[in-house]
């Protein structure tokens, strides 16, 4: 009894497990083929190394399928995709990359790009791929190294240029040249020392003078000033004065025109008859006016 018991126990659970076998698988599948209704293909240059038939292929981070197969094909790796257009719309501007996780190594498939003017891109056409940022950094590590290890080869010849400089026999000549640039200095101040003093004792004489000159100029300008006052009061006057002795000046100058005009009538008379001043007589003139 108890080995019938135990036989069916046994019998219940294979068959239990085959179930969620079959379960499990089915529902591996409907993931794989849920939507998996149109087809397009990827050719990379680079390693693909991480993926797999089944690993994950999103767009913009929606997932909208897997990856149906691979092969490499002319030195490329020729990737099959399954997808679901009704998730996503993939157009011509469409790009593919590769997203590596660095922890495990696996990866993904991430679709990027859409734009208004873009064309839907028809199913069974190739997706262009787009470098991963990772791997160019991956391909450009060699040379990075290369330049980092001519850089140290040039850092340690700047180093051991820089000891030599700093040895020894340097800081002998630096000591040496400094106490020279210290006794020059002591004795360019002693010699040049008293002709500055001299110098500027000189200075401050021709200042003192020049001031002077300034003080002296200062007053000629202002007498100048009083002189120029004077003459013009003088001038002034004069003109008042001038103003004054114009009436009666005029008067006098009248007076000696009319004199003047009577002396020249009394010496035409005497020319003309002398004896007529004696007699009271005046003769008649010559005709056709004689003299």
């Amino acid at each position: 009894m108890d080995d019938r018991a135990r036989q069916l126990r046994l019998g219940a659970f294979v068959i239990g497990t085959g179930v969620l076998g079959l379960l499990l698988v089915a529902f591996l599948l409907s993931g794989r083929g849920s939507g998996a209704q149109a087809t397009y293909w990827i050719l990379f240059e680079q390693n693909v190394k991480g993926m797999v038939p089944g690993s994950k292929v999103a767009f913009q981070g929606v997932p909208i399928g897997v990856v149906a197969d691979m092969r490499f094909q002319d030195g490329k790796t020729l990737v099959e995709l399954r997808v679901d257009p009704s998730r996503a719309s993939i157009q011509d501007v469409t790009r593919a990359r590769m997203d590596r996780l660095l922890v495990t190594g696996q990866v993904t498939i991430e679709l990027e790009g859409y734009g208004r003017e873009g064309k839907p891109l028809a199913p069974g056409a190739f997706i262009q791929p787009k470098d991963d940022p990772l791997q160019q950094l991956t391909a450009s590590l060699p040379e990075v190294v290369d330049q980092a290890s001519s850089l140290l080869a040039r850092f340690e010849r700047v180093v051991g240029a820089a000891e030599r400089l700093l040895g020894d026999d340097t800081r002998t000549r630096l000591q040496s040249l400094l106490a020279h640039g210290d006794r020059a200095a002591e004795e360019f101040a002693l010699r040049t020392a008293p002709a500055a003093t001299a110098l500027l004792v000189e200075a401050r004489a021709t200042i003192g003078e020049a001031r002077g000159t300034a003080i002296a100029a200062t007053a000629t300008i202002e007498a100048l000033g009083r002189l120029e006052g004077d003459l013009r009061a003088l001038l002034r006057e004069g003109s008042a004065l001038a103003a004054g002795v114009r009436g009666p000046a005029q008067g006098v100058l009248a007076n000696a025109r009319t004199a003047l005009d009577d002396l020249r009538g009394l010496l035409r008379q005497l020319k003309l008859a002398p004896d007529s001043l004696l007699f009271g007589v005046q003769p008649a003139a010559p005709a056709g006016g004689g003299r």
